[in-house]
């Protein structure tokens, strides 16, 4: 009787079976549709750094001619970006000889200035330079050439100054400062302990004096530090390769590449085991850390600063001093806009940045910290300055989003209120009076 029974159970629960499997297909293949239709995923290849070259000068530089498009997994952003044939993200030049009629402002900076996070006309630079023009007198345009590269330090940008500033004549030298990682990219202490390795030349200030290491940069003959051994069964250590199914969906799967960095944002312990398992990108989780390692970058806000941190503060007082020479022999000014990081604007972020490291509940933080420092060093030079915090704060607090969530770089909100600020403040200035 039994064995007589269980077909016709079967036969019962098989239309049930069916109609739940169809069902489940079904809204996948919904969720997979809507995913494609609003463009929710990434593309299923990444890019690749490929407007970055390497150079003997700074270390690396953006590619003359370079096309392509930049996005991130969470698809915050998916920019065209051109690289003209001077190797600047700026629009095509057939002469870099200014024009009759026209002030040009040099912009310095890293990828603030690169600005790859919007279109290119939406940067930071040239909405400064929209607004300049917008009440330019009679006669009179202006020009913000943006030579901006993402990693790069206050020395990096002084190098670039020195050796391709006089070919774009400058009225004006404008130094976007990002405290956030501008002195930690200038000390060569800090650098390596974050990069691992030595990427680029390094000033060292000798009884007083800036003196170049590493020059011209050829990773070949640079002596790298050794590397710490770490435990085989350390997560860090874990393959990074997809299984064969997780691979398949990567490349054929909209919905697969929308939800992997959904869950990595979302339930990050739960992506972390399904990564640790090959089944999801290991890019897209934070890795394992030790208990007691705090991430090198949010030094600059501890009070007191360590020796390293003071040294490259001490440092980068220099260069910017070295900067301002470099400026006048231009026969141009040199000025600053101190630059924002979303963790100074948004108090949410920076409280996920002390849940994310238990160890820093043991040292004082101040988030106002890199920015007074910037302004210091920039007096002491006579260098005028704009410090952009409080009108972010401002804003923030008035419900504007201003930086990406994930990314941290500017939101179009934010490239527009930076270039509107500075475009007010430099005129206040009297720093864009006709020459």
């Amino acid at each position: 009787m039994l064995a007589m029974a269980t077909p016709n159970r079967w036969r019962k629960l098989l239309p049930g079976l069916l109609l739940a499997i169809f069902s489940i297909l079904f809204t996948v293949l919904l969720l997979e549709l809507g995913v494609r239709l609003l463009h929710l995923a990434p593309p299923a290849e990444g890019t690749g750094w490929f407007w970055q070259i390497p150079d003997s000068q700074t270390g690396w530089s953006l590619l003359p001619g370079a096309r392509g498009h930049w996005f991130n997994p969470q698809m915050e952003y998916d920019v065209d970006v051109a690289i003209n044939s001077d190797g600047l993200r700026d629009v095509q030049r057939e002469t870099l000889a200014k024009p009759d009629g026209v002030f040009r402002i040099l912009l310095l900076g890293d990828s603030y200035v690169e600005g790859l996070r919007v279109p290119l006309e939406q940067t930071f630079g040239k909405v400064l330079e929209q607004q300049l023009n917008a009440s330019a007198p009679a006669g009179q345009r202006f020009e913000v050439i943006p030579a901006g590269v993402s990693g790069w330090g206050t020395d990096q940008e002084l190098l670039w100054l020195r050796e391709h500033g006089a070919a774009y004549q400058p009225d004006l030298v404008l130094l976007a400062f990002f405290p956030g990682n501008d002195f930690q990219n200038n000390s060569e202490a800090l650098e390596v302990e974050n990069m691992g390795s030595i990427q680029k030349p390094f000033f060292h200030l000798d009884t007083g004096q800036l003196t170049l290491s590493y020059s011209p940069f050829d990773p070949a003959t640079v002596p790298q530090p050794v590397q710490p051994q770490t435990s085989s069964g350390d997560a860090a250590n874990a393959p990074a390769g997809l299984s064969p199914l997780a691979g398949w969906l990567k490349q054929h799967s909209a919905l697969y590449r929308f939800v992997g960095p959904a869950l990595a944002t979302g339930a990050p312990d739960f992506a972390r085991g399904l990564a640790n398992r090959g089944l999801l990108e290991r890019s897209l989780v934070r890795a394992d850390a030790p208990a007691d390692s705090i991430p090198v970058a949010y030094g600059i806000y501890r009070d007191p600063l360590s020796d390293d941190w003071t040294n490259s503060v001490t440092l980068t007082g220099a260069l910017v001093a070295e900067m301002h020479s470099e400026a006048e022999a231009l026969d141009a000014p040199l000025a600053a806009v101190i630059l924002t990081a979303p963790e100074q604007v948004y108090p949410d972020r920076w409280q996920k940045r002390l849940d994310d490291n238990p160890a820093m509940s043991a040292y004082t933080w101040d988030l106002e910290q890199p920015n007074r420092l910037a302004a210091d060093l920039l007096q002491a030079a006579g260098v005028p300055y704009l410090d952009l915090l409080p009108t972010f704060r401002e804003e923030a607090d008035a419900g504007a989003s201003l930086h990406l969530r994930h990314d941290g770089h500017w939101t179009a909100a934010g490239e527009r209120l930076a270039g509107e600020t500075t475009a007010d403040w430099l005129d206040e200035q009297g720093l864009i009076a006709a020459r």
